[in-house]
């Protein structure tokens, strides 16, 4: 069963990793800065955070494949030049879903007006969970041999919803929890004693993001052993 105990003990758990995550969260610190900025440079931000983008996506799809194949380092060195194009084939591989969740997950929430905030909100949520589990399958799906093709297979995506929508909706709320303990109650100090303009909690959030991140690409990898590893070692025997 997939686990964010494991994901955490095989990833962060890893030599370098904090290094690694440090290092990923300076660029995310200053495109952050860019955008809150006072006269952000629109053009800038756009080609940034769209290389950024194929970077980090990379980044995660290497995570995951390295899960699968069991390979000695799971969170992977700066080969950008790979990272780049797995980021790619990744976005390629997930953008019909992510786009799906977004627009679908938007249209039906527009349709929940009972009334009363709190099931409103709830019943927001839960549309939300169906919608992310298009992009999780999707994801989990290409990950096993990085095909793009193969991410939009109708059967493998039927076989691998259920999973994704249920152990993606569990790992979302579980970290969820996890920051609003540990980093909720490091905002919290910050807040009373520095307050929230200061450049440190601000870097621990970037830092907490990628965590978060890499947390998820391994979780996501272990689900994807486990809906699809033995139907396809069955078929290799056969």
């Amino acid at each position: 069963m997939a686990s964010i105990k494991d994901a955490y003990q095989s990833t962060i758990g890893e030599s370098f990793t904090g290094l690694k995550l440090i290092l990923w969260a300076i660029p995310l610190f200053w495109f952050r800065e860019w955008i809150f900025a006072d006269k952000p440079n629109i053009a800038l931000i756009s080609t940034v955070g769209a290389a950024f983008l194929i970077l980090i996506s990379g980044f995660l799809v290497e995570i995951s494949y390295n899960t699968i194949a069991k390979n000695s380092e799971i969170v992977p060195g700066a080969n950008f030049l790979s990272m780049g194009f797995n980021g790619f084939l990744g976005l390629l591989a997930t953008g019909v879903y992510a786009a799906i969740c977004y627009f679908g997950a938007n249209f039906a929430c527009g349709f929940v007006k009972t009334g009363d905030a709190a099931i409103d909100m709830t019943l927001e949520i839960m549309i939300w969970f169906i919608f992310l589990g298009f992009a999780f399958a999707g994801y989990i799906i290409f990950i096993r041999r990085l095909n793009v093709f193969e991410a939009y297979n109708p059967i493998k995506f039927m076989k691998a919803y259920p999973e994704a929508f249920l152990s993606g909706a569990f790992l979302v709320v579980k970290l969820a929890i996890i920051n609003a303990i540990l980093v909720g109650f490091i905002s919290y100090l910050f807040w009373l004693f520095l307050g929230f303009d200061n450049y440190l909690i601000k870097f621990i959030w970037c830092i907490t993001i990628m965590y978060n991140l890499v947390i998820g690409a391994n979780y996501l990898a272990q689900l994807s052993e486990e809906i699809f590893a033995f139907e396809e070692r069955l078929n290799e025997r056969n």
